[in-house]
């Protein structure tokens, strides 16, 4: 076994090139392995750690309930004097505007008492001293370094009519409540001194308190029985945010499948060369009389070195790299938001694991299928470049090419399993169709030159038939060619739905974490403001025909109001009896009913569910009669949008979030309004944001993920052009004897050029018209799989991405040509034509 190792060890050290192409793609696999499964776990504990620190050490947190009409309150108000030993820490905030360096820049105020903040672990100062002075505030180190802001240094504040100087005092390390400070500049001040601003005394607007956690349940029972006009809740659930985990988890799956696609290819084409190089070593091992399965043995010990070594480099690049990787998936980046990163070794387990059976996997049947040879076909094998086609082959590839379009047909639930099946049944199609395909093309060309003079290029058409090099590269070419044109049909989708298909129904949006009817009527009010819409979001589910699928469930007051408002809703019919007169009546969107055959008239159930998906306790399911059909795209891409009246709404479902849209009068500045909402409403729970700001933020989101799709095929493309250029030198080194043979017939060199030059323009034109027509397959069965992902949107091929990657396939051609032609100028034509 030793002697095995060091001829393998000898092997891989002398094939550089080889070597260095399958070691990358089994370390590229791993490391997209390792780093899909770990990152949305990453990103999961990265903003409940944000979300959780911004309320420290405490783990209950107490605010007036919506209903009241102020926020504010006493902390003697309280009862909290029977639930035993507690920590209790009371904020009152506020806000204005504070002017640095001649800018104004809206501002959060929070008034709190220093020490107590420190042991609730909602500051960590850096620089200076915390101070009860009354016009001291702290500051984060992001606002200190943004503003170039030092110890010392005054701080002018406006609220309302009057202007107040503050002093920093102290630069508190971004941590703790410091979490909350997004767009605003946030300033932690005296409690006094915010109370001065209200002209209040003594006030405070939340409370956070901690207690025994082992206790917490029976404790906030105990609260809530005694502070009825309070809202109380544990600081793990005050805040949430929501985050599309499964599409995010889909696009991570699409990208390790995409890579572990390219890798294993790029293996399965140079296992050939391997194991074509390995004849002689197995022939003469085969006559002292070694057995096939030693052989067997042998040959995947090779690969499986090839493994070892590719995923220990592959695992150790993934560790150094999962935090930057994390980070530009970690939106809250820009604000000072630290990712938090711990690595799951059960995951590195597996990738290592994968890493290392990979290759022997992909070359096992081959190694199988070499060994079944007579020990004369193998002690006598030559390098052969013919491709020898099967009819086997040819025909699973037409089966397979059948399976994907009948999946497709069959897949109309839009099944996530089924379009990924129908995907793969595709490329693999295509690549065992490949010499089928170019054999065609070679026949066609021929029978349209069939009076050319030009013996270069009909030899060339000829060598390009049954050419198993041709077809190795044409098929890398287009595999990685295809994946490329995924990425570019998706993006072009997902731009014409954020671009056209969100259309500007409000200016601006505000989301209250309750109901307030004093709130949203304050607001509606507000000069400026000419029209005002209300969702009242929850959760559902439904189970129709098998098949479970989740909804947005909107409640509103008046149907027709909604499509008056929204421009994004349009409703394609209505049941307008049923809508007057029933209490359940439901509107659902078109893509949802056409999809499962539901009618106008039918009964459907929606089961209430919390913000975890979890059917809420003591609360069925909710029966609803069809009344309506819509297009709600311009509410979310899924299209999962379910209307029904407030009544059942409140009845029934849990209202995870309210949010008022406006509409502004004419010449009225979106950004001029949020600011002014938050300076008159800071107290509260309120997110105001323009609808510039949320099309940004989606663009933002979405962008992101497609990049990181990008650069993962990028990688697999280097991977890609890497075997390519291998297989080039070794068809130049299996054709070198041809070519001697050619030039002594009376061919020159420059024929021979010519002709290698017709080679490359066919074997370009094969790869343009096969892209083209593999790349319309491809867009109508992505279709599917974009859908079943929640991407419900018009994709279509995009002939411009097409052109782009047609002439980087003609320049890569053109260049590896040009590396052929050089070799063919230094030709040694008596050494190649002298027989051993």
């Amino acid at each position: 076994m030793k002697i095995v190792l060091k001829h393998i060890i000898r092997n891989i050290v002398e094939k550089k090139l080889r070597s260095s192409i399958v070691l990358l793609t089994i370390l590229l696999s791993t490391f997209v392995l390792f780093i899909g499964l770990s990152l949305n776990a990453i990103i999961n504990e990265t903003y409940q750690t944000m979300l959780q620190g911004a309320y420290g050490s405490s783990n209950i947190v107490i605010t007036k309930s919506a209903s009241e009409e102020s926020s504010f309150y006493g902390p003697s108000d309280l009862v909290i004097d029977h639930i035993g030993e507690v920590q209790q820490l009371n904020i009152i905030q506020g806000s204005g505007k504070v002017r640095i360096e001649g800018k104004e820049i809206s501002s959060s105020l929070y008034g709190l008492e220093a020490t107590a903040a420190r042991d609730f672990e909602l500051i960590d100062i850096i620089a200076g001293e915390t101070s009860d002075d009354l016009q001291s505030v702290v500051i984060s180190q992001r606002t200190a370094t943004q503003y170039d802001l030092q110890l010392g240094d005054v701080i002018k504040l406006e609220h309302g009519e009057d202007t107040y100087e503050l002093t920093i005092s102290a630069i508190s390390k971004l941590t703790g409540i410091f979490y909350t400070e997004m767009d605003t500049v946030l300033l932690l001040a005296h409690p006094e001194k915010v109370n001065e601003l209200y002209g209040l005394e003594g006030m405070v607007t939340s409370t956070y308190l901690e207690v025994d956690a082992e206790n917490i349940d029976s404790t906030l029972s105990t609260l809530k029985e005694n502070n009825d006009r309070f809202t109380i809740q544990k600081s793990s659930a005050a805040d949430t945010i929501l985050r599309d985990e499964q599409t995010f988890q889909t696009v991570m799956l699409l990208a390790i499948i995409i890579i572990v696609l390219i890798s294993a290819y790029v293996i399965s084409s140079l296992s050939k060369l391997i194991l074509s190089e390995r004849m002689p070593v197995l022939g003469t091992f085969r006559s002292v009389g070694a057995q096939k399965g030693t052989m067997n043995r042998i040959l995947l010990l090779e690969f499986f070195v090839y493994g070892f070594i590719g995923s220990i480099l592959g695992i150790i690049f993934a560790l150094l790299a999962l935090p930057y990787a994390a980070d530009i998936f970690n939106e809250y980046k820009a604000y000072g938001v630290e990712t938090v990163v711990h690595y799951n070794f059960i995951y590195a387990g597996i990738a290592v694991v994968f890493g290392m059976a990979f290759p022997v996997f992909i070359s096992l049947i081959r190694i199988v299928k070499t060994n079944r040879k007579p020990l004369k076909e193998v002690l006598f094998e030559t390098a052969n470049i013919v491709e020898a086609r099967s009819k086997w082959t040819i025909l699973t590839g037409i089966i397979l090419l059948v399976l994907a379009f009948g999946l497709y047909f069959f897949n109309t639930y839009d099944d996530l399993v089924l379009a990924i099946i129908s995907l793969l049944s595709l490329f693999v199609s295509i690549v065992m169709l490949m010499p089928l395909l170019l054999n065609g093309l070679a026949t066609v060309l021929r029978h349209i030159f069939q009076h050319s003079t030009n013996g270069e290029l009909k030899l060339g058409m000829k060598n390009i038939a049954n050419n198993r090099i041709v077809s190795n590269n044409v098929s890398m070419i287009i595999v990685v060619f295809l994946l490329l044109i995924m990425v570019g049909v998706s993006s072009n989708g997902i731009d014409h739905y954020v671009s056209n298909t969100l259309t500007k129904d409000f200016d601006v949006s505000v989301s209250i974490s309750e109901n307030n009817q004093n709130i949203e009527e304050g607001i509606s009010s507000m000069e400026g403001i000419s029209e005002t819409s209300v969702q009242t979001i929850s959760l559902g589910s439904s189970s129709v025909k098998g098949k479970e699928n989740s909804f947005a469930v909107y409640g509103f007051a008046n149907f027709y109001d909604v499509d008056e408002f929204y421009d994004g809703i349009t409703y394609l019919e209505l049941d307008e009896d049923n809508i007057s007169t029933l209490e359940n009546a439901v509107i659902l969107d078109e893509y949802y009913m056409d999809k499962y055959g539901i009618e106008i008239g039918d009964v459907v159930f929606v089961q209430p569910v919390d913000i975890h998906e979890e059917a809420r306790e003591q609360i069925e399911s909710v029966e609803l009669i069809v009344s309506g059909k819509m297009n709600s795209a311009g509410f979310n891409s899924s299209r999962d949008s379910v209307f029904i009246p407030i009544e059942i709404f409140e009845e029934h479902f849990a209202t995870i979030f309210r949010q008022l849209d406006l509409r502004l009068v004419k010449g009225e500045m979106a950004e001029e309004m949020k600011a002014t909402i938050q300076d008159n409403y800071a107290p509260y729970s309120l997110e105001v944001v323009t609808f510039d700001e949320m099309l940004g933020s989606q663009k933002a989101t979405i962008d992101t993920l497609i990049d990181g799709i990008t650069i993962i095929i990028g990688l697999g493309m280097i991977v890609g052009i890497l075997g390519i250029s291998n297989n080039l030198i070794v068809s130049f080194n299996q054709r070198k004897k041809e070519y001697a043979v050619l030039y002594s017939v009376c061919m020159s060199k420059g024929q021979i050029i010519k002709m290698v030059f017709a080679e490359m323009l066919i074997t370009f034109i094969a790869v343009v018209i096969i892209g083209l027509f593999g790349g319309y397959a491809l867009t109508i069965l992505l279709t599917k799989l974009l859908h079943a992902i929640g991407l419900v949107s018009e994709f279509t091929f995009t002939f411009g991405l097409f052109g782009l990657l047609c002439f980087v396939v003609g320049v890569l051609l053109c260049l590896s040509t040009l590396t052929l032609i050089r070799k063919v100028f230094k030709l040694n034509i008596m050494k190649e034509l002298r027989y051993e």
